[in-house]
């Protein structure tokens, strides 16, 4: 792989490379892969002497590091260029390296069919050696942008090559976008897969990786925004405000597909700059106020360091707003959708549907518990058939629920559980009263055992209210575990009050309760998920 972007390990262009690089190694596991970053090395200018068409061995005069690059060069099956887009051509230091493999060239000339000549290469399985080609631009459109590099390609490579050219690069450098340039990424990933496995890119993946990355117009309130100067053409009097241009930045990434139809006000008070901003968010619409004009429904209060660190994903904003290095007063609600709503718009058409997008596939609570509700509807009647029927529908559930859920660990777990209860069963026959009680007991220990691990039971079917990013957000772990906690000690007391009411005169009111108390800590649950978040984050 031959990186030839000034920014070197730093570049957008590497980052698709590495990409496509690790997606062939894990179809090829055995591929051994040579990685060279141009800036690093010293290429001299080709002197145009020919001494190296002079010499037998065909070696360069001058000294440098382009005699080890030509071998490695010489000895790979397949070369993957990564460089920028540079004034619609590639960058000086890549036509330096292709400059200097005049040696691997013969000097005699040949006529090719179609009249046009050509040099007849040194080794004779150089002709074989395949070509990727990975570039990216900072434009929104391919047009009028990549043609020049394309032609150039063609000529080099004779057409037979790949070539990935990305618009709108840029925004791989962006860390609050990676929700949106990580599909990309991993598109690039399964290009080299493919490729791997069938010498070729699939047509289906070339067409969706021809498509930008955001809307056009998203893209470029982005790009116009990132510069510290101001548009000569546009008179602002916002020059003074350290916060703005960013602020700018990111109402360009507002994603109107994301909104909902909602209407919200948000405020960001800057306190350490004195500076205020609001995004009015209506009709699909975002609009970025300097200062405080109107009634905000959301608050954010921060100093500028923090706010920047949250937004480059350096600091992790569950655990600053704990940590109360910035509040949040007024609808929190919003808070739960902002990293969607400032996301950027996508490109929406028919290529879309290639993209590697997140599984449809969700985990359902109802999956989890559907064994245990039956097991004590059956239990009364029939000890040995609620445990067997039980035992069935969790093992019907861990066998055919793959394919139309994402099943977690505890439906997994279920089936173990479950034929606890059927020894106990075969162990203690007519003792209900025993049984009963151990159900709930062994049904509240999964709930509490779910406490010492890194994602709390409810985590994992709450989840999807916060999007992607939930399970790594720390507030709402923190909420499901005490959530999970307090569901464990419920069927705990579940458990104590079946045994001890078993022989009294209350007893005939137990299955009513058993029933009761799980609805009411199901409203608990509900209510508790938004209030603590929101006093967490007013401070």
């Amino acid at each position: 792989m031959i990186n030839g972007s000034p920014r070197g390990v730093n570049s957008n262009t590497i980052l698709l490379a590495n990409s496509f690089l690790d997606g062939f190694q894990e179809f090829n596991p055995q591929a051994k892969v040579d990685t060279v970053i141009l800036k690093d090395k010293n290429i001299r200018s080709c002197r145009g002497c020919f001494s190296c068409w002079n010499d037998p061995e065909g070696s360069c005069i001058l000294k440098d590091d382009m005699s080890d690059l030509l071998e490695k060069y010489v000895s790979a099956d397949l070369v993957v260029w990564s460089f920028p887009l540079y004034h619609f051509g590639m960058p000086s230091i890549v036509k330096a390296f292709h400059e200097r493999t005049l040696p691997l060239l013969l000097p005699f000339i040949d006529i090719n069919p179609d009249g046009s000549c050509r040099h007849p290469a040194r080794y004779e399985d150089m002709p074989l050696q395949k070509h990727i080609i990975i570039s990216t631009c900072g434009f929104c459109s391919k047009k009028n942008n990549f043609e020049a590099l394309a032609s150039h390609l063609d000529l080099l490579h004779r057409g037979d090559y790949e070539k990935i050219f990305c618009v709108e690069g840029e925004l791989l450098q962006v860390p609050q976008l990676t929700p949106t340039t990580r599909p990309y990424v991993e598109l690039v990933k399964r290009a080299g897969a493919e490729y791997a496995g069938t010498g070729r890119i699939g047509k289906n993946t070339l067409a969706a990786l021809e498509s930008p990355l955001l809307d056009p117009e998203a893209f470029l309130g982005m790009a116009n925004a990132t510069w510290g100067i101001e548009d000569k053409r546009i008179l602002t009097p916002h020059g003074d405000l350290k916060a703005y241009n960013f602020m700018r930045q990111m109402c360009a990434s507002f994603n109107p597909d994301a909104s909902n139809g909602l209407d919200a006000m948000l405020q960001i008070n800057f306190a350490d700059l004195n500076e205020k901003y609001q995004y009015v968010i209506k009709d699909r619409t975002c609009e970025l106020i300097s200062g405080a004009q109107y009634v905000p429904t959301t608050t954010i209060d921060t100093d500028y360091d923090t706010w920047m660190k949250i937004s480059a994903g350096s600091l992790d904003g569950a655990q600053a707003m704990m940590q109360k290095k910035y509040r949040v007063s007024g609808d929190f609600n919003f808070m739960l959708v902002m990293s969607d709503l400032f996301s950027g718009k996508k490109v929406k058409g028919p290529t879309e549907s290639a993209r590697l997008a997140p599984t449809d596939k969700r985990s359902k609570m109802l999956l989890f518990l559907l064994p245990w509700i039956i097991l004590w509807i059956v239990l009364p009647f029939n000890p040995v058939y609620a445990a067997i029927a039980a035992l069935a529908a969790a093992g019907l559930v861990t066998a055919a629920g793959h394919s139309r859920w994402d099943l977690t660990v505890y439906e997994l777990v279920n089936p173990l559980s479950l034929t606890a209860i059927l020894i106990l069963v075969v162990l203690l026959p007519g003792n209900l009263q025993i049984l009963m009680t151990a159900s709930y007991f062994i049904f509240a220990l999964l709930w509490l055992a779910s406490f010492f691990t890194d994602i709390p039971l409810t985590a994992w079917y709450s989840r999807y209210s916060l999007g992607a990013g939930a399970l790594a957000n720390r507030l709402f772990i923190k909420t499901n575990y005490i959530l999970t906690i307090l569901w464990g000690l419920l069927y705990i007391a579940t458990a104590v009050w079946t045994y001890y009411l078993w022989y009294t005169p209350l007893f005939k009111f137990s299955g009513l309760l058993n029933q009761i108390a799980p609805a009411l800590m199901g409203i608990f649950t509900a209510w508790f998920a938004k209030w603590y978040p929101a006093r967490v984050a007013r401070g």
